[in-house]
């Protein structure tokens, strides 16, 4: 019988959730003698490594949902590490856990990784497109604009006029449209990353850069910091 990766996927993660929920109502049992089992008295941590793949979002959420769920109903010295690449995943499952500690797993420059301790509100609001934001002002204020971020900034603009309902991205480009539009294509179009990153930008492409990602954040509401 042949299954679609998604279908394996959710199987997998049933019957790991109904595991969970068994090893959950028994260490929940205060007094290790009464347990129905002593095998998992020495269960400290329970590491699960990005279980939405090949999920759409509404089963992506659900299991966020459901998750969280066990999470919370947890009493026991149990503790969780969960890993993900998925914005989706991450924000609302933190938002369904509430008052536990998130963390962001970023690499540095030197190749090392380091953990990033996510607080407050800025969980709530982490989605993919505020992290185009974050690199794009992170190259512009470094002076380390290359060729793809001209991709990374049509892939905001992109978002952004989804999001607001306007029928084509260019619609948000300052005045003179079509001059914009022309520039960010040619860097955009046809082109592979390798062959995007490699050139260094001349000082006037990496201008515009600049000069459109504040136009974008400073004409369609983008909160800025205090």
């Amino acid at each position: 019988m042949k299954i679609s990766k998604g279908e394996e996927s959710s199987f997998v993660w049933s019957v790991f959730y109904s595991l969970l929920k068994q090893v959950i109502d028994v260490l929940n049992v205060a007094e290790p003698s009464e347990r129905e089992t002593d095998k998992l008295n020495q269960l400290e941590y329970v590491f699960i490594d990005d279980p939405v793949t090949s999920l759409d979002d509404n089963h992506l959420i659900q299991l966020a949902v459901d998750l969280a769920h066990l999470i919370k109903k947890n009493d026991s010295g149990l503790k969780f590490v969960i890993t993900t690449h998925n914005p989706i995943f991450y924000n609302v499952l933190y938002n369904e856990v509430n008052k536990k500690t998130c963390y962001m797993l970023g690499r540095q420059e030197d190749g090392t990784f380091e953990l990033e301790e996510k607080q407050g509100d800025s969980n709530k609001s982490f989605s993919y497109h505020l992290h185009l934001k974050k690199t794009i002002e992170e190259a512009i204020e470094n002076n380390q604009v290359q060729k793809y971020h001209f991709t990374l900034l049509r892939n905001l603009y992109e978002k952004t006029a989804s999001f607001l309902g306007f029928r084509e991205w260019s619609d948000l480009l300052p005045d003179n449209k079509q001059t914009y539009y022309n520039r960010i294509i040619q860097f955009t179009s046809h082109s592979t990353l390798a062959d995007s990153s490699a050139a260094e930008p001349s000082p006037q492409e990496k201008q515009t850069v600049r000069l459109l990602f504040d136009h974008l954040i400073n004409n369609y509401s983008f909160r800025k910091e205090a």
